[in-house]
């Protein structure tokens, strides 16, 4: 056996050929010993299997050992029988790695006794540790809210336990809210290959250690708030497994760590809100680079960074939305971030490294993976919204009714043909993408989800956008969801961009990758058409390029009258309660609202559609974002 550092049972080695009544010793003339592949990237601890052979002149016994670069010692002697000059096999394994050894470059090799000392060339191999699977941690810079946001990422409560986002990171995987208590975390942040005081890896609080990790918190575009200090991307290296690190999903909210495109952007509110327009130039305030910044913090085995272009609202509703897309809707792990964060005139942003076929890359991930990225590590790629995702007309604000009646919810009507969809393992649907399609109904809702089955997308022209609606239409009406209830469709474009590591601005690629429509439950009341906000009342069409269905949903439950008539706040008052609840009310401006009826998401537990108002508050001075960030505020509507 091997003896050092490891249990006997994790170098075990084979016996060939064992017997007796041949000579005492045969002559070896050559041992060899080696393992495929050189390189093993696995989920650990791993098993490497070592295959060798020795070869002696005569018949005779062979006595050998195994010797490895740790040092460990083989405490059994094995023995090879020859009964005839030749060649036999042998073998070994070593078991290894995990959370605490991640990396791991080292050898084996045999090692004979007798009859003549041998050893063979070492064997070399490296190990690369996969993260644990669905595993997440997440943290937070500031002691605000967004400590309550990066702990409702992960389970759904704020810090006080409040059920707050019915929508959180799946209850199966194993999950940790860290930083909790401490001050001045930068260096969990930082690789040590660029500052000595870097401790990303380290086992309590280090981020490149599990498959996926959120931060909340104050930032702009070069550097982020971390409880009392601050971070940047100079000193970053993420998936850094020659230096322990194993991340595969890094997910940020905060104010413009990801900013990209020109400062000012026509009819935008926001700073950084059209990437599309990126002029190649060196990164500064008046245009930003985040290929340039965020480029070099990336190693080829990080799966993704996402981030925020412009200023963000990292509230609950945000978090509960994005496992919303990602959990129930059927977006895949990009879109699900950025449709998430993507409303009030937020632009979010994905970038990843790959090689020049952008649709081989992770910003293609239809579900969380704990396997590196193997596209390639010749371009950088990124992903992020456009069109009139951020577009909303809400009511005349003399048009907000004095009274309003309160309604129930049930479970939404379900029609025969759907239910009897959803019986199937995969109906057969024209309309979507390889014309199968799986359907889900969830009961206590009547919320319906249908998602493609066909994995790769063949390559074909783009529609134009009045031919995607044309197709979202058609849906609707041949799945029954076309009724006076539904609003006007809301088009966003998913635009992706390519460009060489080291290239220049002329080689920029823009592509599109499809659309996602949005209709927008509104319901007539005294000839008013009021909104439904929140993550029901919603329809969600996430469509190809070529108009293909690769996704759609429909959170809508049925409606029940009430006798119950509600009081209703005028906009003032609302919006007064609202800028109160900032706690700095001179330092806010009002940038957008929105006033409607409130539907939970399809797993929410009110049972009852009750008013609300919802105003978008940004900073008076727009520089002091890292002191002011942007405030979202939910009102009653109710006196």
């Amino acid at each position: 056996m091997l003896k050092r550092r490891f249990p006997r049972s994790l170098a075990v080695a084979s016996l060939i050929c064992l017997a007796s009544g041949y000579p005492a010793h045969a002559q070896v003339t050559g041992a060899a010993l080696s393992t495929t592949p050189l390189l093993k990237q696995n989920d650990c601890p791993a098993v490497v299997t070592f295959k060798g052979t020795v070869t002696s002149n005569s018949a005779g016994i062979v006595t050998y050992i195994f010797t490895r670069s740790d040092g460990a010692t083989d405490t059994i002697t094995k023995k090879l029988v020859f009964k005839k000059p030749g060649t036999l096999p042998v073998s070994t394994t070593w078991t290894l790695g995990g959370t605490t050894l991640p990396f791991y470059k080292g050898w084996q090799a045999i090692k004979i006794l007798s009859p003549n000392p041998m050893t063979s060339p070492q064997a070399p191999f490296e190990l690369h540790c996969n993260p644990p699977a669905n595993s997440a941690i997440s943290a937070h810079g500031n002691t605000d809210w967004h400590i309550d946001t990066a702990n409702e990422f992960l389970f759904g409560v704020d810090m006080g336990g409040s059920a707050t986002a019915p929508n959180h990171a799946p209850d199966g995987w194993s999950k940790r809210h860290m930083h909790v208590g401490q001050t001045n975390t930068s260096k969990y942040y930082y690789d040590k290959g660029h500052t000595p005081s870097g401790e990303d890896t380290n086992a309590s609080s280090g981020i490149d250690q599990t498959m996926l990790f959120f931060y909340a918190g104050h930032g702009n575009p070069t550097g982020w708030s971390t409880l009392g200090d601050s971070a940047s991307q100079g000193n970053m290296t993420l998936a850094n497994v020659t230096g322990g690190g194993m991340l595969r999903y890094y997910w940020q909210c905060s104010c413009e760590v990801f900013a990209h495109g020109p400062k000012v952007c026509a009819g935008a509110s926001m700073d950084y809100a059209c990437p599309q327009n990126f002029s190649g130039s060196t990164d500064t305030d008046a245009m930003r680079d985040v290929f340039k910044r965020w480029g070099p913090v990336l190693t080829p085995d990080l799966r993704m960074a996402c981030g925020m272009s412009t200023s963000a609202y990292c509230h609950e509703g945000n978090v509960n939305k994005v496992w919303d897309n990602y959990n129930n809707h059927g977006l895949s792990v990009a879109d699900s971030f950025i449709n998430g964060f993507g409303d009030w005139g937020v632009v979010p942003l994905c970038i990843t490294t790959g090689g020049a076929n952008i649709t081989a890359t992770p910003l293609y991930d239809s579900a969380f993976t704990n396997k590196p990225n193997t596209s390639g590590a010749t371009h950088y790629h990124i992903r992020y919204p456009s069109g009139s995702a951020s577009a909303h007309k809400p009511l005349e604000i003399h048009m907000i009714p004095k009274y309003l009646p309160l309604f129930k919810l049930v479970a939404a009507d379900v029609s025969p043909a759907l239910r009897r969809m959803s019986a199937k393992p995969v109906a057969t649907l024209p309309d979507f993408a390889g014309g199968k399609a799986t359907v889900r109904i969830e009961p206590k809702s009547g919320a319906v989800f249908l998602k493609t089955v066909q994995v790769k997308l063949p390559v074909r022209p783009t529609l134009t956008e009045q031919e995607h609606l044309s197709r979202a239409k058609k849906l609707v009406t041949d799945l029954g969801w076309y009724d006076s209830e539904l609003g006007e469709p809301v088009v966003t474009k998913l635009m992706n961009a390519s460009m060489p590591i080291n290239g220049a601005s002329g080689d920029i690629k823009q592509t599109q990758d499809g659309v996602l429509v949005t209709y927008k439950r509104q319901i007539e009341i005294d000839g008013k058409r009021i909104d439904i906000l929140g993550e029901g009342g919603i329809t969600n069409i996430r469509m190809a390029n070529d108009g293909g269905i690769l996704s759609a949903s429909r959170v809508w439950r049925k409606i029940v009258p009430n006798q119950v008539i509600l009081q209703i706040k005028s906009f003032e008052e609302a919006r007064n309660e609202a800028l109160a609840k900032t706690g700095r009310a001179e330092a806010y401006k009002l940038d957008q609202w929105k006033f409607g009826y409130k539907e939970q998401s399809v797993n929410g537990g009110s049972d009852e559609l009750r008013p609300v108002f919802q105003f978008a508050f940004l900073p008076v001075k727009a520089a002091d974002q890292m002191n002011t960030p942007p405030r979202l505020v939910e009102i009653s509507a109710e006196k």
